[in-house]
């Protein structure tokens, strides 16, 4: 199964993915290709990561961000 086939399913949901060069957290907004977008809780900042940094991304209740 594709990268983005396999994190669509967290798209609008909170998430957690843990990368090479650490762990982020926010509302996944966007999946493209080779990339995801995350934003941050207060809706000012949006990371972009790619896909070959990227470890493991798991739905996240936000609780201990």
């Amino acid at each position: 199964m594709a990268f983005k086939d396999q994190v669509k399913k967290f798209e609008g949901k909170n998430v957690r993915v843990a990368t090479v060069e650490g762990t982020f957290f926010g509302r996944l907004v966007q999946v493209k290709s080779t990339t995801i977008i995350l934003e941050e809780r207060n809706g000012n900042r949006r990371t972009i990561i790619r896909d070959s940094k990227i470890i493991a991304v798991t739905e996240h209740d936000g609780d201990d961000c």
